[in-house]
């Protein structure tokens, strides 16, 4: 079943304008691709979350009300006010269902729980790929299995399980995760201590 249509509505461009759409509950954003003129556009905080909720990998079918735009779209950035993290801005990027597109993947971690009741900590390097295929292929998430790993041992994201017909664009020697060893604390305080303490002068006869 086809998703329905977002409904958004136009708004004017300009800074005195988007100031004026948060002032009305709206968060500014626009609409952009190559194969349209950028459409300004104002989204209402349920719709919003929409958007957010599903990652930016997901594909979102929206129509822009007085426009004639009705596409799909993919969510390219965000802005927040720093201070209050309240969101300024969001950029739609319009996309082709039979055009690749390159998009962030995020990471699932398994195994995590099995690699501490051996004794070992994750360290994490990357908590997403790139990923290079069409829309309707793009994967929710990649699972990394850390379960077996050993002390030292990474892995990198050519190691990850991919679909035949999605492209890893992430170099894939890049590390992803990597299994590690505590150390002991009493060691490692000794070994602190001895690299924090000055050396003694040797003592007046």
């Amino acid at each position: 079943m086809a998703e329905a249509s977002i409904v958004l509505k136009p708004r004017e461009v300009g800074r005195s304008a988007a100031r004026r759409c948060r002032r009305e509950g709206f968060i500014p954003g626009i609409i952009y691709g190559k194969s349209v003129e950028p459409i300004a556009v104002m989204v209402d905080a349920k719709t919003f979350k929409a958007f957010t909720g599903s990652g930016k990998s997901h594909v979102h079918r929206v129509k822009v009300e007085g426009s004639g735009f009705e596409g799909n779209v993919m969510v390219q950035d965000i802005s927040y006010e720093p201070l209050t993290g309240k969101p300024l801005h969001i950029d739609l990027h319009s996309i082709s269902m039979t055009e690749k597109v390159r998009v962030n993947v995020p990471l699932l971690v398994i195994g995590e729980e099995a690699l501490e009741k051996r004794g070992f900590i994750l360290q994490w390097q990357l908590r997403e790929i790139t990923v290079e295929c069409l829309p309707a292929k793009i994967p929710a998430d990649v699972t990394v299995d850390v379960s077996a790993l050993e002390p030292g041992q990474p892995v990198t994201a050519g190691e990850l399980p991919l679909p035949d017909d999605v492209r890893l664009v992430t170099e894939a020697s890049e590390v992803v995760v990597v299994a590690v060893a505590p150390r002991v604390g009493g060691e490692a305080t000794e070994e602190a201590a001895e690299e924090g303490e000055p050396e003694k002068e040797p003592e007046a006869s």
